[in-house]
């Protein structure tokens, strides 16, 4: 595990009288500098520089989230990192980089490289509570050891594909973390959502025939895990791939170890089913 926030906070006592403009200058300086390896393998995986903009306009707010985020964060890491590895069945001793970090507010988690390492940086940032922290490590920790089962990083493009490995770092996280509340497994303890998943389960048919209809759309991907919207709702994409994992009816040992074809192969076939994701 590599904590990277000392630099963070560093940087944050330097700047926290200082402009904008200045603090962005400072972020570069103190923090961005001092661990170029880190923000090269973040910023290829998600995010971007200029992100910095609504994290030094929020410093003192987000530097009081880091002090309280880090030790919930590690611990969490250290209690479920085994218990997934072994859930999963990877073998090996190839072992992920966690990262906890400051990134730009574009992304909670991200699997990405280190030096050809598959690290798993951790964005201190959207840290909401320990509960749903322990909820969201699992499910992003899921990703990294699925990758290295993989040899690879799958194919962010394609629908089929991302239904697959997301699913099944939902049912994972329900695994290793069992008994949580419903919507903590899709929104890691964030407020403002409580009626999305009534309203998923509410159209339920509906999202699935969307998926059914866009599987070999490019921009599919974007619009059910990114920022695209279904009738206003956010990330309906998460939802689907927890019921067509369910309906895979396959361990997490042996989901894992399917290639990149078969898992978007079996996603596919499930929609191409006459009852997939509809209830009885």
């Amino acid at each position: 595990m590599l904590d990277i926030t000392p630099s963070f906070l560093s940087f944050a006592r330097k700047a926290g009288l200082e402009s904008p403009l200045i603090r962005e200058q400072l972020w570069r300086e103190v923090y961005v500098s001092a661990h170029p390896e880190i923000f090269d393998g973040f910023f290829a995986t998600h995010g971007a520089p200029e992100g910095a903009h609504a994290v030094v306009r929020q410093l003192s707010k987000v530097r009081a989230r880091i002090e309280e985020a880090r030790e919930p964060v590690r611990r969490a890491i250290e209690e479920l990192d085994p218990v997934i590895r072994d859930a999963l069945g990877v073998a090996g001793n190839e072992l992920p980089l966690h990262v906890l970090m400051v990134g730009t507010l574009s992304a909670n988690a991200a699997v990405g490289r280190v030096d050809g390492r598959v690290a798993l940086f951790h964005c201190l940032e959207w840290f909401q509570s320990a509960p749903g922290t322990r909820t969201l490590v699992a499910h992003e920790d899921t990703h990294a050891w699925h990758e290295i089962a993989l040899g690879e990083a799958g194919p962010q493009d394609d629908l089929a594909w991302m239904t697959f490995y997301e699913g099944i770092a939902m049912k994972a996280a329900r695994e290793v973390v069992p008994g949580r509340p419903e919507d903590e497994y899709f929104w890691y303890g964030h407020e403002g959502f409580e009626e999305w998943l009534p309203w998923c389960r509410e159209h339920r048919n509906e999202l699935v025939e969307a998926f059914r209809a866009a599987i070999d759309d490019p921009g599919g991907v974007e619009l059910f895990f990114g920022s695209g919207l279904v009738d206003g709702k956010w990330r309906t994409g998460f939802f689907v791939a927890d019921l067509l994992a369910a309906e895979l009816d396959r361990s997490l040992a042996e989901l894992v170890g399917m290639s990149v074809e078969e898992g978007a192969a079996a996603i596919r076939e499930l929609l191409g089913g006459t009852g997939a994701g509809h209830e009885e």
